[in-house]
Order: C-alpha cells, then structure tokens, then sequence
C-alpha cells in the first residue's frame, strides 16, 4: 500500500473513498453491470451497450414484473459466503484504522465491515431513515463527530436497509436532493459559514466528505456516478470559500479515460497513475 502510505504521509488526517475495485480484485463480488443483468427476471430484451449502470437498473425495474422486489434480489447477489478471501478487505480496513481514517464506500455489500470484524454504531439519536442512513458507521468504536476516527460509512446504501441501496437514476436524484438541502438550505446549511461544525450534516458522511482530505481509489468515477461527481463539484466550491486547496487524491492503475480525467483535474484533484494493483493493495 505504498501508493496510500505516500499520500497519508503528507497530511494529518485523510479519508479514503474506495470504490467496487477490491471486490474485483478478490473476485469475490460482480461488477455492476453484470449484477444487474443477473437481477432480471427474464433475458434482458434491450442491449447495455453503451447505457450507464443507472440506466441499466432502470430499464431492468421497468422491465420487471415485481419492481419492488428488484432491490432484494439485489442483495441477495451481494451475501458474502464463507469462501470468498477477504484478506484484502481487511488488509485496507487494518491500515485505515491504524492512520484514524474514515472510509467512504460506495459498496452495498458487508464485506469490508465483516472481514474487520466492525459494528454497526450510529452518530445521533434523532431522525433515522432506513432510507438516507447517513449517520450510520461500522467500526471498532462509538464516535462523537464522523472526524473522530476510522469507521466504514455508506454512501449509496447499505443491504442491511435494502430501501437504501442507490441504483437507479431516480434514486441518485433523491440523493442529490437530501445532500443539497443540507449544504445549501435553512439557516443551519454548510454554505452559511457561521455554524461550519454544527451544520445539518455534520452527524452524516458528508462532514468527511467536506472536511477532510480524499483519497479516491478502486472506483472509476465514470458519468453514471452523478450524485459524487455533484459532490466533488461542490466540495470545490466550498473550499473555495475559504481560500483553501481540493486536496483530493485519484489512484488510477493506467491512465483514466480522458472524460474523466478532464472532470477531475479541471477540479483541482491529483491524479496519481500507478503501473500496477499492487502499488495499492499489497
């Protein structure tokens, strides 16, 4: 974990964001299009050339003859089984925790909390959704603030709630939504400035996301991921507030395709290109 090591050694404090990259590596779990090819329940009748991995799950919702039960079959693809190798899941959680950084993921699955062993804590005793659990963490501790230390914190939901899994664009649209009324709206929004840590969100994922270096690896951020490419525009636009630098970090092994990297470094974020995984995961 060389390439991490280098980045953590040049702050403080860092958050990591990691995206499906260690299932594929572990092949313990598919990648999304192939999940959601095998959630239909008959042949898909369209082709996914060339459709976002939201558009696939709409059209395979819109295709099926019990919509509601799409997100179930959904987490039943993802139970993680006895023989599935965890070891490089719990090689990561194992170095987040000894450098006190929390871990954004945008895996439904339990792997990374259960190859470490965490438990389910949450910030806050007030307005639980099984929806939005935003204020929800697995670690090896309770916490005060998000900031406090490492805990596992998922963005796009979490098979324990299966209400909470993000696949569809309307799904990612309510994301949006809930996330821009609390930066943006009321007297209590992150953008007023006067309450910086006693937001709306400052219990939720996003205080990470707003206030702590990332580090982004194991997730392609292509056009499909709307609502955290949303994210990272408004990150940008918070700091600059403040006068004060992205210090975001993209780990790609090979270079990113040119769409993205245009995002990302218009951004201000660091892309660093690595030769080969194990740069990031032995």
């Amino acid at each position: 974990m060389e390439a991490l090591r280098e980045i953590v050694d040049q702050h403080d404090r860092v958050a990591f964001l990691i995206g499906n990259g260690p299932n594929l590596a572990s092949n313990i779990m598919p990648s999304w299009k192939d999940l959601l090819k095998s959630i239909s329940d008959k042949p898909i009748p369209f082709s996914v050339d060339g459709l976002s991995n939201t558009e696939v799950y709409d059209l395979v919702e819109l295709n099926s003859d019990n919509p509601n039960e799409v997100k179930k079959k959904v987490g039943n693809k993802l139970e993680l089984l006895w023989e599935h190798d965890t070891s490089l899941h719990r090689s990561l959680m194992n170095f987040a925790n000894s450098v006190s950084a929390p871990v954004l993921t945008t895996n439904f699955d339990e792997v990374f909390e259960k190859s470490f062993g965490a438990k389910l804590y949450r910030i806050g005793s007030k307005g639980f959704t099984r929806y939005y659990p935003w204020r929800s963490y697995y670690g090896i501790a309770r916490l005060a603030s998000p900031l406090d230390g490492f805990g596992i914190w998922k963005i796009h939901g979490d098979v324990r709630y299966t209400d909470s899994i993000r696949l569809g664009l309307t799904d990612y649209m309510g994301s949006v939504e809930r996330a821009r009324r609390m930066i943006h709206k009321g007297e209590d929004r992150l953008f007023r400035g006067k309450r910086r840590k006693q937001w709306k969100g400052h219990q939720s994922w996003l205080h990470i996301w707003f206030n702590l270096p990332i580090v982004i690896f194991g997730f392609g951020f292509g056009t499909d991921e709307v609502f955290l490419r949303w994210l990272l525009i408004e990150r940008r636009r918070y700091l600059r507030i403040y006068n004060a630098p992205m210090e975001v970090y993209y780990l790609s092994v090979g270079q990113p395709q040119p769409s993205i990297a245009n995002l990302l470094q218009n951004l201000g974020v660091e892309i660093r290109v690595l030769t080969s995984y194990e740069e990031l995961y032995s």
